[in-house]
């Protein structure tokens, strides 16, 4: 089976991927004080092996392109998914992060050009008309300029409705071969012939039309989305995990499970060297492997299924602690171990999470209550 408690767990996978991937990798982004991270194995960052890690974590996106292109069929064919409901359910778990870190940093991380990169200087605005242009167009969600990682929130806004259309295209009739075709039709088109037609200088004006540009082309790990769908409606996740675990020792399933994600990564870093268009064949790989490892480790897999329950408001906020909020940004990189920078950042992360959801869950009973004692009484 795959069940709602497999996809959180992957998820928190996803979750701690991508806080590696913005740690460790992209060192223009850290502290200027910061001299870089070492390593008890020699030559682990001397020779490039945690950094080509940490950008091969990046696996983290078009996997949750995957699981949600997954979570959409599953919920289309329970009949409790609406696109209208879905989009505003985005827009509220985006806005509940949006209220609290975008005032904070404006209130308290204006300054710091001292000790932080440029592209970490997110809240110094000269004007009041930019700072206005700035709040509406992150609040819409269709900039991202208080928080460059928010940009996957457009995407995956994008792609719910092609999803839908994808859905409806496919739904009366059942051939697992037509339609993984047909996402690598999707793939060759929003990647290659797309972007080949804004260069046509009889239609350059394409590549400044919105709707070319965030329905045509498409993000290139957006197609594991299509990928996702599929896998949902013929049950492959399931189907792979039980043929891979069939007449195999119990013991044998955890390491089984374990080498097979590692030669899915290892294939995608050195094989074909994170080219995107194989993420709609590699990351339901890998998604079977983890799903297979997690089932083996029952304890381990509630970890990484809460992990996976925070994953949204964790990547929403964990860049604020990791780049762009000075204090926060010091505590992070204020050893050279890699993997105690990522655990401080997950517990900043992590616990920001748990307690954004307490101040809301108070806060709706606070209003509910007011709402009660404020309601006319019938006599």
């Amino acid at each position: 089976m795959f069940t709602r408690q497999d996809t959180k767990a992957l998820k928190g996978a996803a979750i701690l991927f991508m806080l590696l991937h913005h740690l460790a990798y992209t060192g223009d982004r850290w502290p200027l004080n910061f001299p870089g991270f070492v390593s008890l194995i020699p030559g682990f960052v001397e020779k490039g092996w945690l950094g080509e890690l940490a950008l091969n974590a990046l696996v983290c996106v078009p996997l949750f392109f995957f699981l949600g292109g997954y979570g959409l069929y599953k919920r289309r064919q329970a009949g409790s998914f609406r696109l209208l409901d879905a989009i505003a359910s985005l827009y509220r778990k985006y806005w509940k992060v949006f209220v609290i870190f975008v005032p904070i940093g404006l209130l308290f991380f204006a300054d710091g050009t001292d000790a932080l990169r440029p592209f970490c200087v997110r809240f110094q605005f000269t004007s009041a008309k930019q700072l206005l242009i700035d709040l509406a167009g992150n609040f819409t969600g269709y900039k991202a300029t208080f928080n460059s990682e928010w940009w996957f929130f457009g995407a995956y806004l994008c792609v719910l409705p092609l999803g839908c259309l994808f859905c409806h295209a496919t739904e009366k009739r059942a051939s697992l071969l037509r339609d993984v075709f047909l996402v690598f039709g999707i793939d060759i088109l929003s990647q290659a012939v797309a972007p080949g037609l804004a260069k046509i200088p009889a239609l350059a004006g394409l590549s400044s039309n919105l709707y070319y540009y965030r329905f045509f082309e498409l993000n290139k790990y957006a197609p594991a989305f299509f990928s996702g769908v599929v896998f949902a409606k013929y049950d492959l996740l399931a189907a792979l995990k039980d043929r891979l675990c069939v007449r195999m020792p119990v013991w044998l399933r955890p390491l089984t499970a374990f080498a097979g994600a590692a030669a899915v990564l290892f294939c995608r870093a050195y094989v074909v060297t994170d080219m995107a268009n194989a993420d709609v064949v590699l990351v339901p790989a890998l998604a079977v492997f983890l799903s297979a490892f997690f089932d083996s480790l029952r304890g381990l897999k509630l970890v990484f299924a809460f992990l996976g329950q925070h994953s949204t408001n964790i990547w929403l906020i964990h860049t604020f602690f990791c780049y762009y909020f000075l204090g926060p940004a010091k505590l992070v990189y204020c050893t050279r171990c890699v993997w105690i920078d990522l655990a401080i950042l997950l517990a900043l992360s992590l616990g920001s999470s748990v307690l954004l959801e307490l101040f809301y869950k108070y806060l709706d009973k606070l209003l509910r209550r007011l709402n009660r004692d404020r309601a006319p009484t019938v006599t």
